[in-house]
């Protein structure tokens, strides 16, 4: 089996899903992975990125394609035809029963399996990218289509599916890595640790049909002897108080340090179609640091009901970083913390889907019953 994965994203760790789940698939399995076409600048500096060359060790080979201005200039449709073409002869010489394609939100991925043929297509929704868009939704259904097997990351993008084809599988962690927040090394960063404590922190990217900025100015403000901290994109925040501290994007491999020097994380998620379809990449993350966590009830939350606070509004929030901060470092609730993330790990879940795979190329297409690797059943999300 050789998995041709067509993801939506550049083949770089902080492209999120696609990027681990795919390094955790070739730990089995070859896979070749199809970037996105790309500009001649973007391709050469994606070149330059740590992350080239290592991939050689992981199993995988990474397919690009640069073009001046990335072909803006033409259709979108033939755009995504051109990624196919050039990669179509190297995708050829895998024998026809070897063939597994997995794709994400791309159209190549619809012109791939037409000339392509692959054995089985695996359609992953990692987002419902209807919800963000409408313009995104003939994709959808067109890629629901083609797949004769159809993974989702949440219990909502789940229900869509009446007839029950949908297979759950959320997103997880690199929990090796995120374990050295527990660890004497790395250090703290200066920036972080020159900002006194109390620290709440808040990891990722601030969009507001994502997060809700409101919330977060507002705790800021409301609790001006607590210290905000936001590691990463934060042009969305406006006239941040003091205590709202913005450091900017760092580089994946070194969020430990910084979750290191975290004393609560945050996952202040909006509720809405957009969230409600998604799996968020930082609570696992969190949690796989021993951190303390207070979210917003996203479907993720309901996994980790026993460890993680869960409130709706400012005042929860409050309540419960009061409640997270006397126990955030107590080693038994990070002890508690890491048993809870252990079994969700890309490992397990590239596990689990590859045994979906070879059920499928055997002609067994029935659904799985639970096995280690199988994500848990949402539970009703519970504040603690």
């Amino acid at each position: 089996m050789v998995i041709v994965y067509v993801g939506h994203g550049r083949f770089r760790p902080e492209s999120g899903t696609c990027y681990h789940f795919a390094v955790a698939l070739a730990r089995h399995v070859p896979v070749i992975y199809l970037n996105p076409l790309m500009s001649l600048k973007d391709w050469l500096a994606w070149r330059r990125e740590s992350v080239w060359g290592r991939h050689l060790a992981q199993n995988i080979e990474v397919f690009s394609v640069a073009a001046p201005g990335a072909l803006r200039f033409v259709p979108r449709r033939w755009r995504a035809v051109v990624v196919g073409w050039c990669s179509l002869r190297r995708l050829k010489q895998i024998p026809a029963h070897e063939r597994v394609l997995w794709v994400t939100h791309s159209e190549t991925a619809l012109w791939l399996h037409r000339v392509l043929r692959p054995a089985l297509t695996c359609y992953h929704r990692v987002d419902d990218f209807s919800a963000m868009s409408a313009a995104h939704a003939w994709l959808e259904q067109s890629l629901e289509r083609i797949a004769e097997l159809v993974f989702v990351v949440s219990p909502y993008l789940q229900a869509q599916y009446p007839d029950g084809r949908a297979i759950l599988l959320p997103n997880a962690v690199d929990a090796s890595l995120f374990a050295q927040a527990l660890e004497p090394s790395p250090a703290i960063p200066a920036e972080l640790s020159a900002i006194p404590s109390p620290r709440i922190g808040f990891v990722g990217w601030i969009h507001p049909k994502w997060i809700d900025v409101d919330l977060l100015l507002n705790l800021a403000r409301r609790r001006p002897e607590w210290n905000f901290v936001v590691i990463g994109s934060a042009k969305r925040l406006e006239n941040p108080p003091a205590n709202l501290h913005l450091l900017g994007q760092r580089p994946y491999h070194q969020l430990p340090a910084y979750l290191k020097g975290l004393d609560v994380c945050l996952v202040p998620f909006k509720d809405n179609a957009i969230t409600l379809g998604a799996s968020p990449l930082k609570l696992y993350e969190y949690l796989a640091a021993g951190r303390a966590v207070v979210s917003t009830p996203v479907p993720d939350s309901s996994y980790f009901a026993e460890v993680v606070w869960c409130a709706r509004d400012v005042e929860g929030f409050i309540r419960c970083i009061e409640e997270a901060l006397p126990v955030a470092h107590d080693p038994v609730l990070q002890q508690r913390r890491l048993e809870a993330i252990a079994p969700h790990t890309w490992e397990a879940r590239a596990e689990y889907a590859l045994q979906h795979i070879q059920n499928a190329l055997r002609g067994r297409c029935d659904p799985l019953p639970r096995g280690e690797g199988d994500a848990p059943s949402p539970r009703e999300n519970t504040a603690r």
